[in-house]
């Protein structure tokens, strides 16, 4: 089992990640919190006041894991320590 950080520094374990899982299987949401749901799905993630645009490139297996590794101890996401490469390199 894996453990995940949220933003907020708050440690998750596979057991509450399938409970919060669980229970939004189960809620009957209203027709507003769908919408509101909806509407957060569609728009573009934001970084700063740009619009973040999506990057695919290929890396070796073990970059992914090395990437969690750091996100995890730097109680940050996988996406920003690679932004963070990147500037570094860039």
């Amino acid at each position: 089992m894996t453990d995940h950080t949220t933003r907020s520094g708050k440690t998750l374990t596979e057991t509450d990640i399938n409970e919060i899982a669980t229970e939004f299987e189960q809620r009957d949401f209203t027709d507003d919190e769908i919408g509101t749901i909806k509407k957060t799905r569609r728009r573009s993630p934001r970084i700063g006041d740009t619009n973040a645009e999506v990057l695919t490139f290929r890396a070796p297996p073990n970059y992914k894991l090395r990437i969690a590794e750091r996100a995890h101890a730097e109680h940050t996401t996988e996406s920003q320590v690679i932004r963070n490469a990147l500037d570094a390199y860039l």
